[in-house]
């Protein structure tokens, strides 16, 4: 397996609506895939890491890569990986801003203005820790004992990344909704789209 983290810009903002089926569609592909990982967004940018198969992951990156929606994608690592550090997450998913990353350790100088292309490729110490978050726990199979107290930790730490990946994709559903009923009906796309993200809500 390998572990491949980037960079990207996005080609134009992006409305809660396009986040939410690049969302969607990512899972989904992710999947059938039966790749894993994580991505980030905020201030224009993406910070994605993606583990899986070699070659499959290595053809999502070029796809990624050749994707109007994103420019400039610049790699930040490639790495063979024995085991997977975001086993839980087909794609977990943030939006980047202050009042989230004053909740980060270590990282309370960093400012959502700071999460950008240019800042994060110098930083890499800033793009570990915000990655941190959403990393699973791993084992070393040879430990037959561990303290209770970590093993509690990691697992609240655990529901909190998912309860908070949860509150992510109801906020986009919200404000997709709500920037769509400023215009008008709901398209068809996008009450399909919305059926699809509440979906994968119940099945938390």
């Amino acid at each position: 397996m390998i572990q491949i983290s980037y960079l990207s810009r996005a080609s134009e903002a992006m409305s809660a609506q396009a986040l939410l089926a690049l969302l969607m569609q990512s899972r989904k592909n992710n999947v059938a895939r039966n790749l894993t990982g994580m991505l980030l967004y905020g201030n224009g940018t993406f910070l994605q890491v993606i583990e899986g198969d070699d070659a499959v992951v290595e053809q999502l990156v070029e796809t990624i890569s050749a994707d109007p929606r994103h420019t400039t994608l610049q790699v930040l690592g490639r790495r063979p990986i024995e085991r997977r550090q975001y086993s839980e997450w087909s794609m977990g998913f943030e939006r980047v801003t202050d009042a989230g990353l004053q909740q980060v350790e270590g990282l309370r100088d960093f400012g959502a203005s700071d999460f950008n292309l240019d800042f994060l490729a110098r930083n890499q110490a800033v793009v570990d820790t915000l990655m941190e978050r959403y990393r699973s726990p791993h084992w070393d199979p040879l430990v037959r004992e561990l303290d209770a107290k970590d093993k509690v930790i990691d697992h609240l730490r655990n529901n909190l990344a998912r309860a908070r990946g949860c509150i992510e994709v109801a906020s986009l559903v919200l404000e997709s909704v709500t920037e769509a009923g400023k215009k008008g009906p709901l398209s068809e796309e996008h009450l399909r789209l919305c059926d699809s993200a509440l979906g994968s809500l119940r099945q938390v």
